[in-house]
């Protein structure tokens, strides 16, 4: 006779505050496990009273413990800032262990900069709001748009001033669909509630409040004479290649091959961690201007950092372990000497917006700009197969520099009074 399948029951565990013979009491959870045929209570140690203060604060570090011991139970139970704090453990804390200096895992699910910054909103704005719910309130047409009532509460507008800009909003909707993605993959519902246009984003949040400055074909050779050789470099190098920034200090002298006038993209440096690059499309060879190839050769003799193992931008501060922070030479030095010359407040991605610009201009196709620009797919700038060869390339780049010098020619450009170049210095902390 068959027999029904007796569904697993809700196991909610209990708690309790042990004492220790030394340092602040302990909250414990056990719960109970069956395993060859014995059952045991495993006890799990969530973290002391001065980081748990009250009762409340240990019920809800049980959450992710209770999500993982009742993968077959009832959906209702999981509640959304369990499946946060288990996100938080599995994908998010092994992102964030890589220290200042070291090179993150290439299986990372994300760089350290990603998984701070998804941390950083779930801690913010989604936790608080959403945290109580249960993740399969979610399945429910009335939560999704109570969902979509918040993101058009969150949205600055002329009604709400004071509220968060186009691009935040949309952060807020990524983090919060990617976390329920897990859900779906760990069993907690059957599908992910914020994709597939199920919750849409309010009009308007795909505006970009403030664009980076471009700059004129005369403006950036202008730019290039203000500095000395590592910042000029630098400068000619995002300008020339339009790489994202953490992809040109992340290059090693092994990465440039000089007899070619190739230049390879395999690592990334961001928030002072070596990070694997962003996208397929990215770890790539790209060729070099004949002004970038100069460039390089004259830093290389000047900087005792130069082997093949040793960074191309390396810091002194650090005696050339890791590379400068970008940030900081771009705001301890670049920023002031550009301002000063009378251009407008520049940053490492104003180049990337100008080459892009540029190659427009040019007459480029849209995918010989994505070809340039290293981009994974052509919304971002229709994804092409193959890749495409290192000539092929070099013809693009050599339009584009055509281009580029022949409006540099025909424009004019006042500067202020400035210095003819302004030296390195060595930037603390870089």
């Amino acid at each position: 006779m068959n027999r029904m399948k007796r569904r697993s029951s809700y196991q909610f565990g209990s708690l309790t505050l042990e004492q220790r013979k030394s340092g602040p009491d302990v909250w414990v959870y056990r719960y109970l496990k069956t395993e060859n045929g014995q059952r045991t209570r495993p006890k799990i140690i969530l973290g002391n009273v001065d980081d748990l203060p009250t009762e409340a604060d240990a019920q809800r570090a049980c959450d992710k413990h209770r999500m993982q011991i009742n993968a077959e139970a009832e959906a209702q139970k999981y509640s959304v800032r369990g499946l946060i704090d288990r996100y938080d453990d599995l994908i998010l804390q092994p992102c964030l262990e890589t220290k200042v200096g070291e090179a993150q895992d290439d299986s990372a699910f994300m760089s350290y900069h990603c998984a701070k910054s998804y941390k950083s909103v779930l801690d913010k704005y989604i936790l608080p709001r959403w945290g109580t719910h249960a993740v399969v309130d979610f399945t429910r047409p009335a939560t999704r748009a109570a969902v979509e009532q918040w993101f058009r509460e969150l949205l600055r507008s002329n009604k709400n001033p004071e509220g968060l800009a186009p691009k935040t909003v949309r952060s807020i909707y990524n983090v919060m669909r990617l976390t329920f993605k897990f859900a779906v993959k760990w069993g907690y519902i059957d599908f992910n509630p914020l994709s597939d246009k199920r919750v849409e984003l309010p009009r308007g949040s795909t505006k970009r409040l403030k664009k980076a400055p471009q700059l004129t074909p005369a403006q950036f050779f202008h730019l290039l004479t203000l500095f000395s050789s590592r910042e000029k470099l630098a400068i000619a190098f995002a300008g020339w290649l339009g790489p994202r920034i953490s992809e040109a200090f992340g290059l090693q002298w092994g990465d440039i091959d000089f007899e070619a006038g190739v230049v390879t993209f395999s690592r990334g440096f961001v928030h002072g961690r070596i990070t694997p690059l962003k996208t397929e499309a990215s770890r790539t060879n790209m060729p070099l201007p004949d002004e970038v190839l100069e460039l390089l050769r004259e830093w290389r003799k000047q900087t005792p950092f130069n082997t093949d193992a040793h960074w191309v931008f390396a810091s002194e501060f650090t005696k050339g372990e890791r590379p400068i922070w970008p940030v900081q030479l771009m705001k301890a030095h670049i920023q002031p000497g550009a301002v000063a010359a009378g251009f407008p407040k520049i940053s490492w991605h104003s180049f990337r917006h100008t080459v892009s610009a540029w190659g427009k201009e040019a007459g480029l196709e849209l995918e010989e700009v994505k070809t340039l620009l290293r981009h994974e797919n052509i919304s971002t700038t229709s994804q092409i197969y193959g890749e495409m060869e290192i000539e092929a390339k070099r013809r693009i780049q050599n339009r584009l520099v055509g281009f580029v010098k022949c409006q540099a020619a025909a424009e004019k450009f006042t500067p202020a009074a400035t210095p003819n170049a302004l030296q390195p210095r060595l930037l603390p902390g870089a």
